[in-house]
């Protein structure tokens, strides 16, 4: 036996434990925090919205504005959905502990470990970079009224935001107040999607390592028949272990399934949300670096279009690995000696591979598949977004 959260979930527990999304040991004072941190994320989101509506409207000056009002949708989206679904994470998790703590083998054991330590190692790498960039970032924005770097001026710069916001309060005089609201919204949204994000990875790690599991029980199945021969004995461990493997094979593509029909309207909104966002973000970069008065501006935006296209490049590489794990499986039922296995054990063989001829994904709405292909179809989507915008522009 196995226990998940104390060795692998432990990062991820801090981290949703951050920002009150941990699904276990939900108190009043966790409530309170969960609810200021939303306020804090609609604050941020209001005041975007309010800078669109009293903004000029002309390409160049509603672009940015409105590609920061998609930016905070999206993180108010993905934080509140997973706040109201503290029950079907702890459902998931709970179900996971089950199937793993089933496990008695040493060898599927060893198997179940390994994938939990590769997604630990995931989880330790993303909270690396992001202790390490975001205090520079925040450095920056601190010292950016007192650079004389990229124009030179007399005295100090004008204490403005990067981001512009429609606040009812004096920009220059409150210029940190607002500045630490801005980095705390930002802050708690890239730690929705680490926490979420390091979540799901860890999740699916598991589910991968139960179809290793299988294929161990299918290819292990043969070395019985092997050692023991023909024996009825031998039969029988050989039936055990193909019924065993088929058993943890279903086990795992229930739980796949289970994790991505609940989050299922928010995955959809989200990506369609991704899409258009990082469309209207890259313009705005690359019409900030062509100006070069303005070439620090392009700091935010960009930040934003790669914590989106590392979310999105995550989401469908781990969505391609399920796939790939899902087939090696079959791989497995392929490539033992059938031949050799008594009727009966034929016949299981045979109703594994027949679940070959639906295939196995991990779908968003109906739409959107959960792989390479959707990842180079939505970088294709962004580019062409891009290029239209660009040209509405000459």
């Amino acid at each position: 036996m196995i226990c998940l959260e104390a060795k692998y979930f432990n990062l991820n527990r801090i981290l949703l434990q951050s920002i009150a999304l941990w699904p276990f040991q939900q108190s009043k004072l966790v409530r309170i925090q969960y609810i200021i941190s939303l306020t804090i994320l609609l604050g941020a989101l209001i005041s975007h919205i309010i800078t669109v509506l009293t903004s000029t409207f002309t390409l160049a000056l509603t672009i940015k504005p409105f590609s920061c009002v998609l930016f905070y949708t999206i993180l108010v989206i993905h934080y509140s959905s997973f706040g109201v679904n503290l029950k079907t994470l702890k459902d998931l998790l709970t179900r996971l502990h089950c199937a793993c703590t089933k496990l008695r083998d040493k060898n599927e054991i060893a198997i179940i470990q390994k994938y939990g330590r590769n997604a630990k190692c995931y989880t330790a790498a993303l909270i690396a970079i992001y202790i390490s960039v975001s205090p520079l970032f925040w450095t920056i924005e601190m010292l950016m009224p007192y650079c004389d770097i990229v124009i030179p001026i007399n005295g100090c710069r004008p204490q403005r935001l990067s981001i512009a916001f429609e606040y009812c309060i004096h920009q220059q005089k409150y210029y940190y107040v607002l500045l630490l609201h801005m980095n705390a919204a930002r802050a708690i949204g890239i730690l929705t999607f680490i926490a979420t994000g390091t979540l799901m990875i860890a999740y699916l790690q598991h589910t991968c390592g139960m179809f290793r599991i299988a294929c161990y029980r299918i290819e292990h199945a043969m070395e019985i028949n092997i050692q023991k021969g023909n024996s009825g004995n031998s039969e029988s461990s050989i039936s055990k272990k193909i019924v065993y493997a088929v058993h943890i094979h279903r086990e795992a593509m229930k739980l796949s399934e289970h994790l991505i029909s609940r989050l299922d309207t928010t995955y959809f909104c989200l990506t369609v949300l991704v899409v258009i966002t990082m469309s209207l973000t890259m313009f705005q970069v690359f019409q900030t670096i062509l100006s070069v008065d303005n070439t620090l501006d392009a700091m935010v935006p960009f930040i934003n279009l790669v914590i989106l296209s590392l979310y999105v490049f995550f989401a469908n590489f781990f969505g391609q690995n399920v796939i790939d794990h899902n087939n090696e499986v079959y791989a497995a039922a392929y490539n033992i000696q059938w031949y050799m296995c008594p009727i009966h054990v034929q016949k299981l063989i045979l109703l594994l591979l027949q679940r070959k001829a639906r295939e196995f994904h991990l779908i968003c709405g109906g739409l959107f598949i959960a792989s390479f292909d959707c990842l180079a179809t939505m970088a294709t989507a962004t580019m062409s977004y891009f290029t239209l915008i660009h040209s509405t522009r000459r």
